[in-house]
């Protein structure tokens, strides 16, 4: 089974979303941009435990003007047909959040809309509602649901065509709505069948209970792994493996421990200690009806039973040198991939759907890519939200669903199948450079790595008194890694990004102008938001610009540690500035010479790159209204050097 359509409006800070996969779904994006909301608003319709924890802030608040005043602006993509939940109710003045309020995704402030001036009031819908459209069912669960099916269209919605074709593969929708009796002042919840009902009416034909846990779904919820508790995971395999000989195994184990504890209580040195307490005083004589000693006291787990006994149980593992240790001592990964090693035992369901939220959180590289590759192959459709890169490496780029927020406002991005193949070329990128941004909004490309290293190294020696491009959600990666990178590739790497939803700048060389430098030039401005450009010399130049000439001849004279000679052979002349250069970049040595440069105590920052990285971090900003192509200004060379 796997679901075909994802159709959200009015839940949590999702106004309106529409998503249509066309097999797997990877979760990512920035963070507030809705990944929980999403997997919530599934688990709400297919799980028929997740609507207990249901809160009045699953229902979508915008700021509204109040007094017939212009309405807020509308949230980009909230094109929700009429006769959807659009009234709104007045929100009581405790819910009205201010911008400090909103720091947790789906809190009730958080509704992916601007901020507003002082005298909006945030006004709920009056329902939220989630819809999904679910296909490729196995017979058992096509029979269960005879009644609701539905043709099913190309785009993966199901259709309303009375002439539709008979051999179109059949669907089912199934929605949960949620609304709040203000008279009771009470949630109400309802999971019903779209096709058989008529919610302007009041209508619903109700999904039962018994039929939603039927379908083959699966939520992950990894926990503390390998206890043996009751509910705990691994009882509850131990349960569905063999419920009897489990059980024999615990009566067995209570029956050796009450023996044991018979022979501690009854060991001289114990006895001896305990009827010392009860001799203080005459306390054995008188707590009792009889004299009381160490023969009447013993030694039990709280209230004696085998579940009491098994609670106090924690997994020790013999891993190593260290001999065997509490599963806690080995660390955080351990215990992550044990848990997430039950969940998904547990999630053996043929063609399931699996839902599973900050997938990888406490797992390392290697295990959650594994686990998630895993998950993949074995699921109908597996629907993860991550933080990871890792996890999204187990999916195809088509499978992604990035979800971003620009200027307070959410939206979900997803790369279409690339047929043409120059753009294939720009496609290799996703893994090695777009994939570890992730999680940021900004994505600032160079014409190739060796821009990345240097404008990276001058980033992380700033004082901490001047904020990284990390601080301003900025990442930077190369057109290139190699022989295809180049100024060239600038356009096709930022049209990728623009897909996945990146803002997206550019940082070039200002090369002698021609036809050929103009037109570049023209498809990197139609292709990013804004285009930073160093001054005449590329980036070996802008290393050395504005400082003094015996400071680059003496980072130049370190260079001998490579078996080449000196570039400025101490010549304190522009002109062996100009080879020195030309070395730098023939040998590849960007991050030698900078860190030559930041040998010396107080060493200066160079002033280009550093004027150049502060113009990206203008740049990045949603509100940047400045020209789009943004030229870095020479610095001269200090007088006298």
């Amino acid at each position: 089974m796997r679901a075909t359509r994802v159709l959200i409006d009015g839940f949590r800070g999702w106004g309106h979303l529409d998503v249509r996969p066309g097999s797997h779904v990877l979760v990512a994006g920035v963070p507030r941009a809705g990944r929980t909301d999403l997997i919530t608003a599934l688990a709400r319709v297919l799980n028929p435990d997740a609507g207990r924890g249901a809160a009045l802030s699953d229902l979508h608040q915008r700021p509204v003007i109040p007094d017939g005043a212009d309405a807020a602006p509308a949230e980009a993509g909230d094109d929700v047909a009429e006769g959807q939940a659009e009234a709104v109710v007045e929100a009581p003045a405790a819910d009205v959040v201010g911008p400090g309020d909103a720091a947790e995704e789906g809190a009730s402030g958080d509704n992916g809309a601007a901020p507003q001036a002082p005298s909006a009031v945030l006004q709920r819908v009056e329902a939220a509602q989630v819809e999904v459209t679910l296909t490729d069912f196995d017979p058992d669960v096509q029979q269960l649901l005879d009644g609701v099916l539905e043709p099913l269209e190309d785009s993966g919605c199901a259709s309303e065509d009375p002439d539709a074709s008979a051999d179109a593969p059949l669907c089912a929708r199934l929605a949960y709505r949620l609304s709040y009796d203000e008279e009771t002042e009470t949630l109400e919840s309802v999971v019903y069948f779209p096709a058989r009902s008529n919610p302007a009416l009041g209508q619903y034909s109700r999904v039962p209970a018994a039929t939603r846990r039927m379908l083959p779904v699966v939520t992950l919820d990894a926990g503390q792994p390998l206890q043996l508790r009751a509910g705990a995971g691994l009882r509850r395999i131990l349960d569905e493996r063999d419920a009897k000989a489990g059980a024999a195994a615990f009566d067995a184990l209570a029956q050796a421990v009450a023996e044991a504890v018979s022979a501690l209580s009854a060991d001289p040195a114990v006895a001896e200690a305990v009827n010392a307490v009860l001799a203080v005083g005459g306390t054995g004589e008188r707590i009792g009806d009889a004299p009381l000693t160490a023969e009447q006291v013993g030694f039990r787990t709280e209230d004696g039973s085998v579940a009491a006994l098994l609670r106090t149980l924690r997994a020790a593992l013999h891993l190593d040198a260290g001999g065997m240790l509490g599963l806690a001592q080995h660390g955080s990964t351990v215990s992550a991939v044990l848990s997430m090693a039950e969940a998904m035992l547990l999630a053996t369901v043929p063609g399931a759907v699996v839902l599973a939220d900050d997938f990888g959180d406490q797992l390392d590289a290697p295990a959650t890519e594994h686990l998630a590759a895993l998950l993949r192959a074995r699921s109908g459709q597996v629907w993860l939200s991550t933080r990871r890169p890792e996890a999204a490496r187990a999916f195809e780029p088509t499978e992604v669903i990035r979800l971003v927020r620009h200027g307070g406002v959410r939206s979900h991005h997803q790369l279409t199948r690339i047929m043409d193949r120059k753009a294939l070329v720009a496609m290799r990128q996703w893994h090695t450079q777009l994939l570890a941004a992730l999680t940021v909004p900004t994505v600032a490309i160079t014409e190739g790595p060796h821009d990345v290293a240097v404008l990276s190294m001058v980033d992380r020696r700033k004082p901490p008194s001047s904020l990284p491009l990390s601080a301003h959600g900025v990442r930077l990666v190369a057109s290139g890694t190699g022989g295809e990178g180049g100024i060239g590739q600038i356009p096709r790497v930022a049209n990728l990004a623009r897909q996945l939803g990146f803002r997206v700048l550019a940082v070039i060389d200002r090369d002698k102008d021609s036809a050929q430098t103009s037109d570049e030039l023209a498809k990197i401005q139609a292709a990013c938001d804004a285009v930073v450009r160093l001054p005449p010399g590329a980036i070996e130049r802008a290393m050395g610009d504005g400082l003094p000439l015996q400071t680059l001849a003496d980072a130049s004279a370190t260079l001998t540690e490579y078996d080449i000679p000196d570039p400025m052979a101490g010549q304190l002349t522009e002109a062996a500035v100009t080879n020195l250069c030309k070395v730098i970049h023939r040998q590849n040595l960007h991050e030698q010479f900078l860190e030559a440069l930041y040998a010396e105590p107080n060493a200066p920052h160079p002033p280009v790159i550093s004027m150049t990285l502060a113009l990206v971090q203008l740049a990045a900003d949603p509100s940047y209204s400045g020209p789009q192509l943004i030229d870095v200004p020479a610095v001269s060379r200090p007088e006298g050097a």
